[in-house]
């Protein structure tokens, strides 16, 4: 089974798709911070991650960058509520495979996943 990683500093957010991923048939665990991700990684790596950019500790554009410098090729969609097409560009930029805009709908999750694992 597919090991997916939410990281959103909104609990709310990040359990839920959480929830809704693991009915959907995959592995999903959650984190809550940036900083978080770039430990944690080591220990436990994901097939794909689901990363919010608007996060507190650090932005998702720093974490993919992070990520990609430290060797971690695994795709990486960007969740954010920011939905302009100059967003999308920044986070393709930076390091991520996809973006989706919040609220982002079950299709548009099952799509991602089959485009990208």
């Amino acid at each position: 089974m597919k090991k997916l990683l939410v990281v959103d500093d909104n609990q709310a957010a990040a359990d839920g798709l959480v929830r809704l991923l693991n009915a959907l048939g995959w592995d999903a665990s959650a984190l809550y911070t940036g900083k978080e991700v770039l430990e944690h990684v080591r220990i436990y790596t994901p097939d794909l991650v689901f990363i919010d950019i608007g996060m507190p500790d650090m932005s998702g554009h720093d974490v993919i960058v992070g990520l990609r410098a430290h060797g971690f090729t695994f795709p990486a969609v960007a969740l954010t509520g920011y939905g302009q097409a100059e967003d999308k560009e920044k986070a393709l930029a930076a390091g991520f495979n996809a973006h989706l805009t919040k609220p982002a709908g079950m299709e548009e999750f099952k799509t991602v996943l089959a485009e990208l694992l």
